[in-house]
């Protein structure tokens, strides 16, 4: 019987509209969504040649609730990035690439690959996006004092 058959693909949703943003997303989920966009942006333009498809981010931001129940967005509290790459310091660009034709280079060490995540990927993003207030998701960001976990598994070579 056709209607006792369930579905093939199963998930669990929740959500809400929300002021925050343009498209009326969680401020939390068009940033996590927005870099995972980016790293495939600079994964396919090859500006961050060693990373690969897979990849997962997060991204957590403390509120202050106004008086009306109204919340604004006081700092990006922590960032997780785990993101496929190839060999640190090991793989060469055309042997990720066969059909790239520039100068060959090594894949930056791990300790490079964060610091480009964060500059390439967080930062850049962050620049794009603006606030209700008026103001870039920059304002509300600061390197020193935000919990940055950039593939805290360690190395993630083999994507899923």
């Amino acid at each position: 019987n056709p209607l006792e058959v369930g579905a093939g693909d199963q998930g669990i949703m929740f959500g809400y509209a929300s002021d925050e943003t343009a498209d009326c997303m969680p401020l939390t989920h068009s940033l996590a969504t927005r870099l995972g966009k980016k790293l495939t942006d600079v994964r396919k333009s090859g500006k961050l040649w060693w990373l690969r498809p897979d990849g997962k981010t997060q991204v957590t931001i403390r509120y202050r609730q106004n008086e009306d129940g109204s919340v604004e967005p006081l700092e990006i509290h922590t960032v997780v990035i785990s993101t496929q790459h190839c060999e640190p310091s090991v793989r060469s660009r055309k042997e990720e690439d066969e059909a790239y034709a520039g100068d060959d280079e090594k894949a930056p060490s791990m300790a490079e690959m964060n610091e480009l995540l964060i500059t390439e990927v967080i930062e850049a993003t962050l620049g794009e996006i603006m606030l209700k207030s008026g103001q870039s998701a920059l304002s509300i960001y600061n390197r020193k004092t935000c919990h940055l976990h950039l593939n805290p598994s360690g190395k993630f070579i083999i994507g899923g």
